[in-house]
């Protein structure tokens, strides 16, 4: 009979443990979710990127990325210099290997190419039903936190070069 009353304590300590640990990642989500609020990045966009791929191209651009302060919307423009018959215009993940698709700002299937862009290419509202691959159904804030790990990258492509400029997308300063 000692021995199940030996076991209660244990038992106890258990149970709040899991509990506090359920209420440290409560508030760490909140934080991370209070943090990604309003959060503003950035991306430099040319043929000579951080994946490894020099291209032969004399476009450039930058995007600016601005998460709403309720933290359920992004807005961002892209702006480039020297590109034209653009069709694509993607956020995509990549830890290096493999790129995956994670929201589609312009598709040329939609919209047709462009002409020659000196300036703004495209601006708009990334919301969570706006993501997709490995992001679908996932939320804004899940995005703002693979920006923060350096894994989201945006991409341009044309009619001659599916990959014509990137550029890694980095919190602003």
């Amino acid at each position: 009979m000692k021995m199940k009353f030996a076991i209660i304590p244990f038992i106890f300590i258990a149970m709040t443990l899991f509990i506090a640990l359920a209420v440290v990642n409560t508030i760490n989500s909140t934080t991370f979710a209070q943090k990604s609020e309003g959060a503003h990045f950035i991306a430099e966009l040319s043929g000579k990127s951080t994946v490894g791929t020099n291209l032969s191209t004399n476009a450039t651009g930058n995007a600016i990325f601005t998460v709403t302060e309720d933290g359920n919307e992004m807005s961002y423009t892209v702006n480039t210099m020297r590109i034209n018959h653009v069709t694509d215009v993607v956020l995509v993940f990549s830890t290096g290997g493999h790129a995956s698709k994670v929201a589609l700002l312009r598709l040329g299937s939609q919209h047709g190419a462009t002409g020659l862009i000196n300036g703004l290419l495209v601006r708009g509202i990334i919301t969570s039903s706006n993501l997709v691959g490995p992001l679908k159904g996932k939320y804004i804030s899940d995005l703002v936190k693979d920006m923060l790990d350096g894994n989201i990258y945006l991409r341009v492509s044309t009619i001659k070069l599916p990959l014509e400029i990137i550029g890694k997308i980095t919190p602003a300063e």
